[in-house]
């Protein structure tokens, strides 16, 4: 593609120095709003073919070496953009580890952790995964590092516990989330519980509801919390339309076994497709899954992409793949994402699924979406949804609320999440005002709280001011 149909590009050429060698980077610029993204570029004549192919792909590297280069490139090449480019910056707000080395160039040239603490914010938003560190013979190879960061970690270079020492706000994305972080790192942080951005999110048909009956909820997410004014009957109409908006895309767009239809109960994951999520374990017990399906009638869509190295989840989708063509019930595929798909999907859905293994999931947001939609979501005990879910009010709980990253749920929670399945698809059946009770609470009590504008809000008053 051309990325001039997408972006600015800055004329400007940056770099950034280690001992062997000077990295030169580009900069791109993506208007969002009121705010600017810049992406790094180091596909230039200057650099040898390895560095060019340094800001290719997004988490993707071939080793360890690879990944020490991006988190150098990003750390000290936001630094190096920011001050050459004439942009003041009061706050340096890192999201994970991988910008470490930024702080740790402050460190540098301060020489004063307090100094850097004053600069310095940091968001944890993983509990495994996120979390850089780096043998010191490496880091040496290319870049000095000061006696005083190597006591802070010091048997391998932890960007993680480097940035909780010199951040003068270090915070998880959820409660759970910082209590567990706390155990794991010995180190006490604060909460600031993610939020989702409402106006991107809720469905054009969805809109039209919110727009007749919840006015002002487009600067004024609060609104949401009216959501019981939503005349049922048209909140039915409109639930049942784009319904058969996602039922027709499915059968055009999906690979799946049988053609999905509207009398069935449509049951749905979609997210990041990664282990510890559990994406499908409402196929792990397939006698149950039947068993499900010749009482209530269901059909279940799997969506979401994968990391092209996560060997477990393509195994895992052709494991799927095989056991389609014996099962009756309708199974689709959709692997990819989009904004406008997303919509589509989160609308139409009859019940979504949030199946991370406790104590695993930092958040989670995509059940924030599913709500917005008018969607409710039978959830794991883990992430955000403990700070909002009611049992059979505004969603439905199963399994385990685990705290021991070492203790392994599965075999417990997959029992209860069959039977809490079989208690929801009996309401949806059979106590369908029930139903819709649960989908207009989780309307009202999660959309006023779990959106950015709250999210941002908490952010200024304790990580800016």
């Amino acid at each position: 593609y051309d990325p001039l149909e997408y972006f600015l590009e800055i004329e400007d050429k940056f770099h950034i120095d280690l001992k062997d060698k000077r990295i030169y980077f580009k900069v791109w610029q993506y208007p969002l709003s009121h705010s600017k993204l810049f992406l790094f570029d180091t596909d230039l004549q200057e650099n040898d073919p390895i560095i060019r192919k340094l800001t290719g792909r997004l988490y993707y590297e071939e080793n360890e070496e690879e990944k020490l280069l991006k988190d150098l490139l990003l750390g000290l090449g936001a630094l190096e953009f920011f001050e050459n480019y004439g942009i003041e910056i009061d706050k340096y707000h890192l999201n994970e580890s991988h910008g470490g080395f930024l702080a740790i160039e402050l460190y540098k040239r301060y020489r004063d952790i307090n100094k850097v603490k004053e600069k310095v914010v940091f968001t944890t938003h993983s509990i495994i995964a996120g979390h850089d560190s780096f043998d010191y013979n490496l880091v040496e190879k290319y870049y000095d590092i000061p006696g005083e960061i190597r006591n802070l970690s010091p048997n391998k270079l932890s960007l993680t516990k480097i940035l909780f020492e010199l951040s003068g706000f270090v915070n998880a994305v959820s409660y759970k989330h910082k209590i567990i972080t706390e155990r794991v790192y010995n180190k006490k942080i604060d909460y600031v519980t993610n939020g989702v951005y409402h106006l991107r999110w809720v469905n054009k048909k969805i809109e039209y509801l919110y727009d007749t009956y919840l006015h002002g909820w487009r600067n004024e997410p609060g609104k949401f919390a009216y959501a019981q004014s939503i005349n049922r009957k048209e909140f039915i109409k409109v639930k049942n339309v784009v319904k058969k908006d996602l039922i027709d895309y499915i059968n055009v767009n999906s690979y799946s076994n049988k053609e999905f239809r509207e009398d069935r109960i449509l049951i749905t994951v979609k997210r990041r497709l990664t282990e510890y999520k559990r994406f499908h374990m409402l196929l792990w017990r397939l006698e149950k899954f039947e068993e499900l399906d010749k009482k209530y009638k269901i059909q279940f869509l799997l969506s979401g992409s994968f990391h092209p190295k996560d060997e477990f989840v393509k195994n895992t989708i052709r494991w799927i793949l095989d056991i389609m063509s014996t099962l009756n019930t309708p199974i689709g595929l959709i692997l990819n994402r989009g904004y406008e798909q997303e919509r589509t999907i989160l609308a139409g859905t009859d019940l979504f699924l949030h199946l991370p293994r406790p104590p695993f999931e930092a958040s989670g947001t995509s059940w924030m979406r599913a709500a917005l939609n008018g969607t409710p979501t039978l959830f794991s005990r883990d992430g955000s949804p403990l700070e909002i879910i009611i049992d059979d009010y505004n969603g439905w709980f199963f399994g385990e609320n685990n705290y021991d990253i070492n203790k392994n749920t599965d075999d417990k929670d997959v029992e209860d999440f069959y039977n809490k399945l079989d208690y929801v698809l009996n309401i949806y059946r059979n106590n369908y005002d029930k139903y819709i009770d649960v989908s207009l609470n989780a309307i009202r009590t999660i959309g006023p709280i779990f959106n950015t504008y709250r999210c941002f809000e908490e952010y200024i008053s304790k990580a800016y001011g």
